[in-house]
């Protein structure tokens, strides 16, 4: 037998890519980290037992490792198999697969575990591995056997020595083991371990913190259900070994189960948390845990994978399906029991809450191109069209997540976008504007639907954030959240794009909005008519305003696909200057960015700004990380500096 402990120490360094923190639990002042211990017990395989592994065939003793206790057949031809005396221990369920042999180890005392898991040496030519297990309780009872099936589950690159493997199974509080490991289609694992672990014991596994909600610099569009961290269940950082990969956005959910033991309590579920983690981490070689989130029977869900719940890092959940999805697992067996309703509500509340920040349509489809693997269903490179709230087992060769869970897809996808849909669950619309030294100001203002802009409304200097609220502008003077409303007017239409710019020349941003092809523009911030009406590109093009030329006046532009169309006067506009920037996908933000008084365009691409620093040619640009994947930017003088900063305007 012997001890693995805590392996490589990694450093995650994150990157300031999005601004957006999670809303967890608040942590218990008992928690703490919780080192695990496992003890590997040596099999070998087939061909060769090691230790006290013995290989039986129907019942009867073929060989045997040198520990084990057990005579084999006498060797020098071919030898039939022999029956265990009484005072052999051979472990045997009674329903092993005839015919075929197989891997058994019977361990009546060990060291105290609660989870057990068994793994092998990696072979892609290795499957329908079929594991058989039982335990024995500290009064000397044995368990009925309990059939563990291969994980199908590929991690990807991780730079560590990945083992195949079963799911780890929790058992609770154990002191012996008895294993049965075969293959039904006659391939043969090596260097077979069984994994015995032992999650250590916190006192704040029974009360891991009040589910308070943390507010910071920025939150996202909806609201963040309740997750407990890493933190809370006792997650020992020390023993991830992985640096954190991102894709480069999400595409998709896929839901699981751990295909774990459905018998626990809700203080059992730190402790499994800590299993599940030190199997994924140390004895499968994946680094750290595979999925994104974990929810147990209880309706609670739990911080899985590190790098950041609200970002687009890749787990180990989906062979070949890793990079651009989200993996929620259900804690438990689903193939044996039926899903609690609280479970299913708290899996579509984490996903539709995922869903909120990249903008993804719940009862949609999605194209993934398969990693490839072992275990995936597709060939590497092959596009794959999926809902995009999909199963395990539509990618992999698994049953995952179970029958009865996967009998609740049409649930789930029906209830994530039951809750996109209600505006009572999004937080306030909110602000992230870039100041000087890499800081933000954030600010709350306005309501869910509500449209805002960035302008110079009184003429000091500084841009501040209004709204536009179905066919009326509210205006503020400052962007301090204490601002009181300075200016609030109808102008133009419910469905109108707003607009606002120096229309005149005399140093106050001032309102206009685009309908269907047409630029109204007024030279005052107040109701009444449009100063100007101006029909300029085409019904389908996007509007856009900037000072082009570096004089006095704001003039109006469109953007069709990719390429931008410039007057360089609101009297009788026709195009003089254009170019193309960007893809046609881009979220478009316009700004002075070096403040030489002329403005250029720039795009918003996932969460990076590309800005566009020399026209009317030329391919020079700066690159600046800010926000979310779908954050609407804005760009204004925050403060008295010299050019313009870019911001974020998310929940509008």
């Amino acid at each position: 037998m012997r001890r693995i402990t805590g392996g490589l120490i990694a450093f995650l360094a994150f990157t300031g890519t999005f601004v957006v923190l999670p809303v967890y639990a608040a942590p218990s002042s008992q928690a703490k980290p919780v080192s695990p211990s496992i003890d590997a017990v040596d099999l070998g395989s087939v061909e060769a037992p090691e230790d006290a592994a013995v290989v039986t065939t129907d019942g009867a003793v073929v060989d045997a490792g040198p520990e084990a206790g057990v005579t084999p057949p006498e060797t020098g031809g071919p030898a039939e198999p022999t029956a265990p005396s009484d005072d052999e221990q051979v472990a045997s369920s009674g329903t092993e697969i005839d015919g075929v042999p197989a891997l058994t180890v019977s361990r009546p005392d060990t060291d105290e575990f609660s989870s057990v898991g068994v793994t092998w040496a990696e072979d892609a030519g290795v499957s329908g591995v079929t594991v058989q297990l039982r335990t024995k309780n500290a009064a000397g009872t044995w368990t009925t056997w309990t059939k563990v099936e291969q994980d199908d589950v590929d991690p990807g690159s991780t730079g560590a020595a990945v083992r195949g493997g079963t799911a780890p199974y929790w058992t609770g509080e154990a002191h012996g083991v008895e294993v049965i490991v075969q293959a039904a289609d006659g391939t043969t694992p090596q260097d077979v371990q069984v994994q015995l672990i032992d999650p250590g014991t916190s006192a704040a596994d029974a009360a891991p913190g009040a589910p308070t909600k943390v507010k910071d610099q920025a939150n996202a569009a909806m609201k963040m259900p309740v997750i407990y961290t890493r933190a809370q269940w006792g997650a020992d950082e020390t023993i991830m070994g992985w640096d954190a990969e991102y894709a480069p956005t999400l595409k998709a959910a896929t839901i699981h189960h751990t295909a774990d033991s459905n018998n626990y309590g809700q203080a059992d579920v730190p402790a499994i948390m800590r299993s599940i983690y030190a199997y994924h981490t140390l004895s499968r070689g994946w680094g750290d845990i595979g999925y994104n989130v974990i929810v147990d029977k209880f309706g609670r869900a739990w911080e899985g994978r590190s790098g950041g719940l609200q970002s687009t890092v890749v787990g180990a959940h989906a062979g070949g399906f890793n990079s651009g999805t989200f993996g929620v697992s259900m804690l438990g067996n689903f193939d044996v029991a039926e899903t609690p309703p609280a479970m299913i509500d708290t899996v579509a509340a984490v996903i539709a809450w995922k869903f909120s920040l990249y903008g993804v349509d719940p009862k949609g489809t999605t194209t993934l191109t398969s990693g490839g693997g072992g275990t995936s269903k597709y060939a590497a490179g092959v596009p794959v069209t999926l809902p995009t709230i999909f199963a395990h087992r539509d990618v992999g060769s698994t049953a995952c997540p179970g029958r009865y869970a996967f009998g609740h897809m049409a649930e789930i996808r029906s209830k994530v976008a039951a809750r996109m849909a209600d505006l009572s669950l999004y937080e306030p619309a909110a602000s992230w504007l870039q100041t000087a030294g890499g800081t933000d100001t954030m600010l709350y203002r306005g309501n869910y639907g509500d449209v805002p802009l960035a302008c110079d409304w009184n003429g000091d200097g500084i841009s501040s954030v209004g709204l536009f609220r179905k066919g009326t502008f509210i205006l503020f003077d400052s962007n301090q959240q204490s601002a009181a409303i300075s200016k609030q007017f109808y102008f133009g239409n419910s469905g109108d794009v707003p607009l606002c710019g120096d229309w005149d020349g005399n140093g106050v941003e001032t309102v206009g909005v685009w309908r269907a092809g047409v630029f109204y523009l007024r030279n005052s911030n107040s109701a009444g008519g449009q100063d100007a009406t101006l029909a300029f590109g085409n019904v389908t093009d996007t509007p856009v305003v900037g000072n082009w030329d570096g004089d006095a006046f704001d003039t109006i532009g469109v953007r069709r696909g990719a390429a931008y169309y410039f007057a360089n006067s609101n009297l009788r506009p026709t195009v003089a200057l254009s170019y193309e920037f960007g893809l046609a996908s881009d979220r478009m933000v316009v700004g002075d960015w070096d403040g030489d008084g002329r403005d250029s365009v720039g795009v918003a691409r996932s969460s990076v700004f590309y800005l566009k620093t020399s026209q009317p040619t030329g391919a020079a640009y700066d690159v600046r990380y800010y926000g979310n994947p779908k954050d609407r930017p804005v760009a204004g003088r925050w403060e008295n500096t010299n050019g313009e900063a870019i911001g974020v305007t998310r929940g509008y």
